[in-house]
């Protein structure tokens, strides 16, 4: 069977075709508009977001092999200012330890990280004063890739709990 997802079609007619397919109880506007559902306030635990748009955490593969960031790093996060989102919803995919990154270049917790995010942090303050955007509601994506991981490039997974079919898929020793 084949089950195309909403996020493949390419035109707003295509989407509104594929919601009624799903019996999707909601429709669409076709243009976004400035006073549109996206642009209201919304209330988020205790504080008060200036729009509903949303920046997703991103796993940059960008940053310096110690996990800092580069000048793209920097650029990414100062486009999160810029974009006029009220939520900047993990920035980035931070690895907690240099041997849990997907890859070499994720940005990861080590002796510089407080300075490396307080850089980041004045990189989006400083893309949303030059855009005329109020200061996002900021937070950041702790991760671990766990089995996943390549921080040297080649799989050098770390398992929390070993499950014997993921072993066998993963060949992963206890």
């Amino acid at each position: 069977m084949d089950f195309p997802p909403p996020g493949h079609c390419r035109s707003a007619a295509g989407l509104r075709a594929r919601l009624q397919e799903l019996g999707a109880g909601f429709d669409l506007d076709d243009e976004l508009r400035v006073d549109g559902a996206l642009a209201q306030p919304l209330g988020l635990y205790g504080r008060t977001l200036g729009n509903r748009f949303a920046t997703q955490p991103m796993e940059g593969w960008d940053g310096t092999c110690d996990g800092g960031p580069t000048a793209l790093t920097n650029r990414r996060w100062r486009r999160f200012g810029q974009s006029g989102a009220a939520l900047v919803f993990g920035g980035e995919a931070f690895a907690v330890s240099p041997d849990g990154r997907a890859n070499p270049h994720q940005l990861c917790l080590g002796p510089d990280s407080e300075r490396h995010l307080v850089g980041l942090l004045a990189e989006l303050r400083a893309g949303a004063a030059a855009a005329g955007r109020g200061e996002p509601v900021v937070g950041l994506q702790l991760t671990h890739s766990g089995r996943f991981a390549r921080p040297h490039g080649v799989p050098a997974g770390r398992l929390a709990h070993h499950h014997p079919l993921l072993a066998l898929k993963h060949g992963l020793p206890p």
